[in-house]
């Protein structure tokens, strides 16, 4: 079995209040956990509330390095306290450049302490090395995204069944066959919908897709496991839940959903 949560589902930067209550606001975090192994994606905001597995290997696994993305990984409380080895990676760049990178934004001029400095738990791994570090509980793949400065789509392939997240991804139609390659016979992919079709052309280069995109990009796809799901994720911040709701009514079809703040969704296995 496996569970994933979603512990923050916005882009940008957080927001609050009441207008924001249902679907949370705290940006991107995508936490994946079987009795195995525990798998995080990203850590915007919403990682200070993953409970970092004791029993279990723990995976932070970066898309890519936009203050969204990783500006959360100093406010975990588990992470702060435990002294066990968590293995961090991205398969945007080698250990070495994803260290720099993470150390540049949480030292100096921006941020009080050097917090991977006196993190010594963290391993910092090639994404390519997940598989035999797993060898036997985890499968992982990845592909390139249309972001700008990069991203990766992640597949990880565990417990019998597959989660693929392509968070922070500018659909365009000659990706469609690489994607619908990458994602084929998934359990769960995660869509970046941050815009909506007609904000589009003021936003090109922006590396964001629609909710339109991906409802018609789930449509299209050729889905081999009964019960498939598309969740559609980084939601902008301007909006509202009960814009939200009125856009769910309005563009999802069977198996779609727009993702809340600290849902689950349990895949059993196959």
């Amino acid at each position: 079995m496996i569970r994933v949560t979603f512990h923050g589902v916005r882009g940008s930067v957080p927001v609050s209040g009441a207008d924001f209550a249902a679907y949370g606001g705290h940006t991107t975090c995508l936490e994946i956990r079987t009795p195995d192994v525990q798998i995080i994606v990203d850590a915007g905001s919403g990682f200070q509330n993953v409970e970092i597995a004791e029993a279990s290997p723990v995976i932070i696994a970066f898309t890519h390095f936009h203050h969204d993305h990783i500006q959360g990984l100093a406010f975990n409380g588990d992470l702060l306290r435990q002294d066990r080895e968590i293995f961090v990676t991205s398969a945007l760049c080698g250990p070495e450049i994803l260290r720099k990178n993470l150390q540049n934004y949480f030292h100096g001029v921006y941020f009080p302490i050097d917090l991977i400095a006196i993190k010594h738990q963290l391993n910092f791994v090639d994404f390519d090395e997940i598989p035999k570090i797993f060898s036997g509980i985890l499968e992982s793949k990845t592909m390139s995204l249309n972001h700008p400065g990069g991203c990766a789509a992640y597949r990880f392939g565990l417990a019998g069944s597959d989660v693929v997240t392509l968070i922070d991804n500018e659909f365009e139609q000659d990706q469609q066959g690489k994607l619908w390659d990458f994602v084929a016979g998934a359990s769960l992919t995660v869509w970046d919908g941050m815009f909506l079709e007609e904000e589009l052309p003021m936003r090109r280069g922006w590396g964001h897709s629609s909710i339109e995109d991906g409802v018609a990009f789930f449509a299209g796809m050729q889905k081999s496991i009964e019960g498939s799901k598309l969740a559609i994720t980084h939601h902008a911040p301007s909006r509202t839940d009960k814009q939200l709701n009125a856009l769910a009514k309005r563009l999802l079809i069977h198996e779609t959903f727009l993702a809340k703040e600290s849902q689950q969704i349990v895949i059993e296995q196959i």
